[in-house]
């Protein structure tokens, strides 16, 4: 029996039954195990006397979020495509009533959206562009958008992954999207007063066929920029440019986006923490005060102006890659070209977060779940 007396917070005491939720998570869709009837039903504190009217309602749908995102992670991608993913959204809206609206290709199209569609022609699987909002019934006193890399499946296009790179991981290039959606489950259940918060997610996948972008092409996003392919594997910018330009004609107060976006953030934290960047202090602050609450590791890494310079094309507006060196932090100064500057955003890369080979006693998928318990405490924590 744990020691409650050296409790002090109701939060803390929550957190263990976060703690204990999570740790009893088992993923077996996929193996022989699937029709196995031996799962956690209750778990039952003892002796809490200390504590009054504790709700774990909070708890509950916080990990419920967590876990939509591990099974979205860990799925095959002959399973978790565009359209399932769209799929999922939808069960988010119809369960929580958010409202939602999935753009097919043609009305992305409208919109402008070449950077993102680019990406999307090498596959023979239509994208699909989530967008799910949540009202609060009170009046509205902040806009809200989170914004999620949606790669359900990444080859590298033209410039192949190959070698250590790991391709048959790429699944999980669309970690972003999922932390997204499983903050929208979570605070669909919650339904925080006085916000509106828009989920947005531009799922394709990054395929080769005849018609898949080229190196060397030059592509329009839907602000009207201009952009030179010198890499196509950074692809997962090229659909975020679009998706933080829609986020941004929203008039939101404050943008957040997640992606697995580049390995350089792996070299530079590893996997236990992620990066993250952003052009306000306050807003630095309270995401550092929310990852810390959630148990999630989340370091500042400089958005260094200098390092534009690495984007500059000779025909084009910009370049999708700069130079190796510094390489998360020039992936940060791209996408900042794509939403309005007196918009609070903050960019948060979990390529070295969203997925483990270590501690298959918590993560038994591999599928971490990273980001949704800081997205929903930084959202909890403006009540």
């Amino acid at each position: 029996m744990f020691p409650w007396e050296l409790i002090n917070s109701q939060e803390e005491i929550q957190s263990f039954g976060e703690s204990a939720r999570l740790s009893a998570y088992k993923d077996n869709r996929f193996n022989s195990k699937r029709d196995d009837k031996k799962v956690l039903k209750e778990i039952e504190f003892l002796n809490l006397n200390k504590f009054k009217n504790i709700n774990f309602n909070e708890t509950e749908y916080i990990c419920e979020g967590v876990e939509l995102a591990r099974r979205l992670v860990a799925a095959p991608p002959n399973s978790l495509t565009p359209l399932e993913m769209s799929r999922q959204a939808s069960k988010i809206a119809k369960d929580h009533g958010l409202e939602i609206k999935i753009l097919e290709k043609n009305e992305c199209e409208d919109l402008g959206m070449g950077a993102y569609l680019a990406v999307a022609k090498g596959s023979d699987l239509e994208p699909k562009f989530i967008h799910l909002t949540l009202k609060s019934k009170s009046p509205v006193k902040e806009k809200i958008a989170l914004v999620g890399k949606g790669l359900t499946f990444d080859s590298g296009g033209y410039n192949l992954k190959v070698g250590a790179s790991q391709i048959e991981m790429m699944k999980y290039d669309m970690g972003g999207s999922a932390a997204v959606l499983g903050a929208a489950k979570a605070l669909g259940a919650i339904k925080p007063d006085g916000l509106e918060i828009h989920f947005i997610v531009a799922a394709c996948e990054n395929m080769i066929n005849g018609s898949a972008v080229h190196p060397g092409d030059v592509i329009k996003a839907s602000n009207g920029k201009t952009i030179e392919i010198n890499n196509t594997d950074a692809e997962g910018r090229l659909t975020l440019a679009d998706a933080l330009t829609y986020a941004s004609n929203l008039k939101p107060d404050s943008i957040i986006d997640l992606a697995t976006l580049t390995g350089a953030i792996v070299v530079a934290l590893g996997n236990d923490v992620a990066g993250f960047w952003t052009n306000n202090n306050m807003m630095a602050k309270d995401l550092k005060t929310a990852s810390s609450q959630a148990g999630e590791e989340l370091w500042q890494m400089p958005l260094q102006k200098s390092y534009k310079d690495g984007l500059k094309s000779h025909i084009a507006d910009m370049k999708n890659t700069g130079p190796r060196a510094g390489g998360s932090i020039t992936a940060a100064l791209f996408l900042e070209e794509f939403f309005d500057k007196n918009i609070n955003w903050a960019h948060i890369d979990i390529a070295g977060t969203c997925w483990t080979d270590k501690n298959k006693g918590i993560h038994p998928s591999g599928a971490t779940g990273y980001g949704v318990k800081t997205l929903v405490q930084w959202i909890k924590n403006k009540r």
